[in-house]
């Protein structure tokens, strides 16, 4: 039976060093995804054998369960459990820490690969280090996707590779790898630090995945108050500014200003809110434009619009008090370096 446990990969119970491949999936209470995922990545078209490591985060649910049935049958088919969640970062650095295969792929329990998905990323993977997929819909909107039911457009993250399916060489790996610490952002975090390092990172068009994300609408909210945040610790630790830094920052600014000029009078206090309202209004539109096309439905595509504005307003809120927690600790770390006595 291929079903083991593990507190923790460590040397002695690291496998996949016969083979050329191991895909790793991470997961997290994915009970009612996790067969399709497995079940899409064990029937690949490709010659040679791989082995699927599936690395349970503390699920509270089945997960493990069908995972260790599904086991029984599929011999290539592994299972490390974690005793607690530990994060996203750290599910995907046990599992990198577990293969010792010369290429090493991540798949995300919701997702549901083609076919085809390992031949072509290993077609795509052959002047890069590391190749990723393009996920549909996109995980900032897989809820109004599939709420709306607005048709999908299309498009890459604003990061070179994204960790819900991607393909790496082991050596761009052992160069820089995925950070335990990390609950969120890891695979943002990864490519950042590895492009850092010279390594050569792609996204193709030419593979698509498709995202079956059950999360429950105020589960949906609750993610992008995190993502928020933690999307602003990142513009502080690589200073690399994105479009969605840029529309973030010019959301903060505009309502910032129209508070203070509503304490001081210059407006009304309904004009400020208003000003709010419009201002997330915008970036609500624009974030549902570039993931849903209007034709051919367009009434689906705006009660996406619809939908997206609680969830845009959570991830701005999230923006702003995670830049407002940067910066006073940035404040708090200078004070300490200018004004805090050295140690005798």
């Amino acid at each position: 039976m291929g079903a083991q446990r593990h507190e923790a990969p460590d040397a002695k119970n690291a496998a996949g060093g016969h083979m050329k491949t191991v895909i790793v999936v991470i997961a997290f209470n994915e009970e009612a995804n996790i067969e399709r995922c497995l079940s899409a990545l064990l029937h690949q078209v490709l010659e040679e054998p791989f082995e699927v490591l599936v690395v349970d985060d503390g699920s509270t649910d089945r997960t493990a369960e069908i995972v260790r049935t599904m086991a029984e049958v599929h011999g290539s088919l592994h299972l490390i459990e974690h005793g607690t969640n530990q994060g996203r970062g750290a599910a995907r650095r046990h599992g990198q820490d577990w293969a010792r295969s010369e290429f090493i792929g991540f798949v995300d329990a919701d997702i549901v690969v083609p076919s085809n998905w390992l031949t072509d990323l290993f077609d795509a993977i052959a002047d890069v280090d590391g190749v990723s997929g393009i996920a549909l819909p996109d995980g900032d909107v897989a809820v109004v996707a599939r709420m709306s039911g607005a048709t999908l457009r299309a498009r890459g993250g604003s990061a070179e590779i994204t960790g819900n399916n991607v393909l790496f060489r082991r050596t761009a790996l052992e160069t820089v790898g995925f950070e335990e610490k990390s609950r969120l952002g890891e695979d943002f975090r990864l490519a950042k630090r590895m492009v850092r390092a010279g390594l050569r990172l792609r996204t193709t068009g030419a593979v698509i995945v498709e995202h079956r994300e059950a999360k429950p609408y105020r589960r949906a909210f609750l993610w992008m108050w995190e993502s928020g945040l933690d999307a602003s610790s990142l513009l502080f630790e690589f200073g690399a500014i994105r479009l969605p830094d840029t529309a973030a920052l010019g959301w903060a600014a505009v309502v910032v200003v129209s508070a203070w000029l509503a304490v001081v009078g210059a407006i009304s206090v309904f004009d400020a809110l208003a000003v709010g309202l419009l201002a997330t209004s915008a970036i609500d539109v624009a974030m549902v434009w570039t993931r849903f096309l209007v034709r051919p439905r367009p009434a689906r595509w705006f009660a996406a619009v619809i939908l997206n504005w609680p969830l845009t307003a959570a991830y701005l809120f999230g923006r702003t008090a995670g830049l407002v927690k940067c910066l006073l600790d940035l404040g708090t770390v200078f004070v300490k370096k200018t004004f805090g006595r050295s140690e005798p």
